[in-house]
C-alpha cells in the first residue's frame, strides 16, 4: 500500500518539476523510454514513459526499457525514501531489488529522480554559508 502511494506521488512530483524546470524538461527532450518499478510478484507498480520530451505514466507493468523489481512493496518504500546514497546498491546486493532490461538507463534515471526529487541540487542553487 505505502508503495503505491509512493509510485503515485512520484509520478504527480515528476509532473510537477516537469512544469517548472527547463533543465527538467531538457534531461527527457531526447529520451524516448519507458521504466517500469514494480513488486516482483507483478500486482503493485508504475511505469514512467518519456518520449520525446513528454512524459507520462501508467499501470502497464509489462512493456518496458528497463524494470526495477522490487522483492516486496515494503522494501521498496523503505529503501526508495531512505537518505542513504547506498541502500539501492545495497538493496541489489541483498537480492531485494532486480534490475531487467536495459540497466545503462538506471543511471541518467537515478539522476532524473535526484533532481526532480529534490535529493540533487543544480549549480544555481545558492550554498548557505
Amino acid at each position: 500500500m505505502k508503495f503505491s502511494i509512493l509510485m503515485n506521488g512520484v509520478t504527480l512530483l515528476l509532473k510537477l518539476k516537469l512544469k517548472r524546470h527547463k533543465f527538467l524538461r531538457d534531461m527527457i527532450s531526447v529520451k524516448n523510454h519507458r521504466i517500469v518499478m514494480k513488486t516482483k510478484d507483478g500486482r503493485t507498480g508504475k511505469r514512467f514513459i518519456m518520449i520525446n520530451g513528454k512524459f507520462s505514466a501508467d499501470d502497464v507493468l509489462t512493456d518496458y526499457d528497463l524494470a526495477y523489481i522490487w522483492k516486496d512493496g515494503d522494501t521498496a518504500f523503505k529503501v526508495l525514501t531512505s537518505n542513504d546514497p547506498t541502500a539501492m546498491y545495497r538493496a541489489q546486493a541483498n537480492w531485494d531489488l532486480e534490475m531487467e532490461g536495459d540497466e545503462s538507463i538506471s543511471i541518467w534515471f537515478s539522476i532524473f529522480l535526484g533532481y526532480a526529487t529534490g535529493v540533487l541540487k543544480t549549480g544555481r542553487q545558492r550554498r548557505s554559508t
